[in-house]
């Protein structure tokens, strides 16, 4: 074990620990610390993990409770570490595994590199057809949860002589778990959620591997599932009780109801496949699908945030036995006495809002309908919005210009009739705000500027001045929010990306086809988000790219929401003026997408969107707390709560009122998006040259 330390705390072990946390992609921990979060520092965190780890001062916080349904029917309890908890594991793995797998026996085939559950299907065939015809089909009443703990470290110190190593798997067995009670603290069993407890379960079980094999018997073994194979039948019957009281011996049990004596003839079920004679036949809930759906999952404290407490508070002699009692009869510790224990527990609460000020107020001109299972019926000239277990919203249908439904929302038949009569577009989403369909009138049909837009499919020179115009709109509206962001801070990065912003611009001015144009355009995005994530000011937040279809952080998540919604106003907008949203200029492909949508919103994403976004984030009225936890995709979305913030400030930033060049009056992002589509249209015509907004608030 020479040079063990130095190894298990070199940074090349630990990030290469980090990386294997990453990809995963799990859940938060009792800290609620995210994968994402801990990625925007990783950094610094690795290496403040190291120096706790190298001077003793580490101590591994409990596990969180989750319960997983099973496809049969039931819960499987689940006990998930931190983050940093689990990089710590897999960093000594990476130490473990070259050291402990040359000493497990080929009979183990579970958790093991190269090795599988078909691995184990095909040995069992093997010595069928060597004639071990008879089988002891074995189940381990519940392994992982009665693995006596001291036997465990015996195990490991036998096998390595290293004490720091039993130091840390000692205190990860005897952390305890957080549940909707209190901290349960178990004396015995490993948790099924730990990076460490697969090697720990070989090792618990290899002398078992070890005296069954020696003994001439044919032992395949999956974990905790195993079979025992003889050549005759006294000799199996035999075996069952040997087996049964090696089990006994190790704390372990064999199920008296699902262990049985079986032969090939008579066939038997192992690793989701069915043995019968020669034939072998994979059948459902094989090892290979024990991969969790953590989309299903339940925890049982979902507003618990355990933290360090600070600072430590010296126990009472009366706390210590209270603590003690507590643990020795199984009892949960209650949150009172989580500071005795070196822990406070804070209550995450969702940022609250009235749902009337999120999806209507007075002057709104978009009804946003977001609460889920609501239903929306016509009653006169009116609107009623119908929450679930709460009083109806009446809204004059006179007021309402667009309407986005999101997620599951009812519309009665005479609700849509209103809509089609009134042309107020019926816009669908997810409920995370991905566009899903519309619903407007036959009506909004424009046929001399439509079939304009027909001919300009055509047109070359159109397409490449339009498609310029887009563009240069685009680029000086995100010079301008650069500017504006950085005149009192003067980051030279940003001035130097602000530089690079203007030479793209005159790239674009001379730029001879769509394809150079769309280039300089990713050029000029690239070097305008990095310089953007510069500018938060806000130390829970942070931005080096963009990231679309799932956004993978909090800032990419709300930009994505946000263009969502832009893109919705500015469709609606299109189809209420009678032009056909498909055909579009800069944005072009055989599919068919609402590309002329995707043009047009292009030059008012950094006025409209970027600018709310910062704001949120800068003026922390939004928080990290305030989004989900990433899905199986790596997707990180805004809470319900937190949803119907962004919907309310979103809405007075598009109502927002601004000078425009056409007009001499004020009037709101909405009605310049309505303007610039007039524009567009006037360029169809031949009337103008389209000319794009540009942001002078």
């Amino acid at each position: 074990m020479q040079n063990f330390s130095d190894k298990f705390l070199s940074p090349e072990n630990f990030q290469l620990a980090w990386e294997k946390v990453a990809a995963k992609n799990g859940c938060a921990g009792v800290d609620r610390e995210s994968v994402v979060h801990f990625a925007k520092n990783s950094e610094a965190y690795l290496s403040q993990l190291r120096r706790s780890l190298a001077s003793g001062y580490y101590h591994p916080m409990p596990l969180r409770q989750l319960f997983i349904p099973k496809k049969a029917g039931g819960w499987r309890e689940l006990g998930v570490p931190t983050v940093r908890d689990r990089i710590v594991q897999h960093a000594l793995l990476n130490i473990l595994h070259p050291l402990l797998e040359p000493q497990f026996e080929a009979c183990s085939f579970a958790y093991r590199p190269g090795r599988s559950h078909l691995s184990a299907v095909r040995q069992i065939a093997q010595w069928r057809d060597r004639g071990y015809e008879w089988v002891l089909d074995a189940d381990v009443v519940r392994y992982f949860e009665n693995i006596l703990w001291q036997r465990l470290l015996d195990e490991v110190a036998e096998r390595l002589a290293a004490p720091e190593v039993l130091s840390l798997i000692s205190a990860w067995l005897s952390v305890g778990v957080l549940s909707k009670e209190g901290l349960m603290f178990p004396q015995k069993g490993i948790s099924q959620g730990s990076a460490i407890s697969p090697i720990l379960a070989n090792v618990y079980l290899d002398d078992f591997d070890e005296i069954v094999t020696a003994t001439g018997l044919k032992l395949v073994r999956y974990a905790d599932d195993f079979v025992v194979m003889s050549r005759s039948q006294k000799r199996i019957v035999e075996a069952k009780d040997e087996v049964a009281d090696l089990m006994n011996g190790i704390g372990l049990q064999l199920h008296p109801d699902k262990t049985r004596i079986v032969d090939f003839d008579r066939g038997f079920r192992f690793l989701g496949h069915a043995f019968a004679g020669k034939v072998i036949v994979k059948t459902e809930g094989g090892r290979e699908k024990r991969e969790e759906d953590m989309r299903g999952a339940v925890d049982p404290c979902p507003d618990g945030q355990l933290v360090y407490s600070d600072p430590q508070i010296k126990p009472t002699q009366m706390q210590k036995a209270m603590l003690e009692a507590l643990k020795s009869s199984a009892q949960p510790i209650p949150p009172p006495l989580f500071v005795v224990l070196g822990y406070s527990l804070r209550e995450v609460k969702p940022v609250k809002i009235e749902s009337d000020e999120a999806i209507w107020t007075t002057g709104m001109s978009t009804l946003y309908l977001v609460h889920q299972g609501a239903t929306l019926r016509k009653e006169q000239g009116r609107f009623l919005v119908q929450p679930l277990k709460e009083s109806a919203l009446e809204i004059p249908i006179a007021e309402v210009e667009l309407v986005l439904v999101f997620g599951n929302i009812q519309l009665t038949t005479s609700a849509i009739a209103a809509c089609l009569d009134a042309k107020i577009p019926v816009i669908f989403l997810t409920q995370m705000g991905e566009y899903k369909g519309q619903l407007w009138n036959s009506e909004f049909c424009d046929l001399p500027s439509e079939e304009a837009q027909w001919q300009r499919r055509l047109d070359v020179a159109f397409q490449l001045e339009t498609a310029r115009a887009i563009i240069w709109g685009k680029l000086m509206n995100s010079k301008q929010l650069l500017l504006r962001l950085n005149r009192k801070r003067q980051l030279e990065d940003v001035t130097t990306a602000i530089a690079g912003i203007t030479s793209d611009l005159e790239s674009v001015e001379t730029a001879e086809t769509l394809e150079s144009l769309r280039g300089y355009e990713g050029i000029a995005a690239n070097r305008y988000f990095v310089a953007l994530g510069l500018l938060i000011t806000n130390e829970g937040f942070s931005l080096t790219g963009r990231t679309r279809r799932p956004p993978k952080d909090p800032v990419n998540s709300l930009l994505s929401f946000g263009y969502t919604l832009l893109y919705n106003n500015v469709l609606s907008l299109i189809l209420a003026e009678g032009l056909n949203p498909y055909l579009g200029n800069l944005h072009r492909s055989d599919r068919k997408e609402t590309h002329l949508a995707f043009d047009l919103m292009e030059e008012f994403r950094s006025p409209v969107v970027d600018t709310l976004v910062m704001n949120l984030i800068n003026k922390k009225i939004l928080r990290p707390t305030d989004f989900t936890y990433p899905d199986k995709d790596g997707g990180i979305y805004l809470a319900d709560a937190a949803r119907r913030v962004f919907l309310k400030h979103f809405e007075e930033r598009i109502s927002l009122q601004i000078v425009y060049a056409d007009l001499k009056e004020k009037i709101s992002y909405r009605r310049v998006i309505q303007h610039q589509i007039w524009r567009y249209r006037s360029a169809l015509l031949g009337e103008a040259p389209y000319e794009s907004f540009r942001r002078n608030d």
